[in-house]
């Protein structure tokens, strides 16, 4: 992975910049309001489970929320 990939929303790394979020969102066809609600759901569990496990992958929450929007 590169660096301009990293910038533009395509790392995975936890936590996320908003800027990544918004644009991975944006590259899903999906709104800043959606991509905010996301992120400050998240950032609000501190990036862990219910559980308290660490997320490792900000991008497999972002597919599997919008999925869920979707379906």
């Amino acid at each position: 992975m590169n660096a301009t990939n990293v910038n533009t929303g395509y790392g995975g790394k936890v936590p996320p910049l908003f800027d990544h979020v918004r644009e991975y969102f944006s590259l899903k066809g999906m709104s800043t309001d959606e991509a905010e609600i996301f992120y400050y759901h998240y950032e609000s569990m501190d990036w862990e489970s219910e559980n308290g496990t660490p997320f490792s992958n900000w991008k497999t929450l972002a597919d599997d929320w919008i999925w869920n929007l979707l379906n």
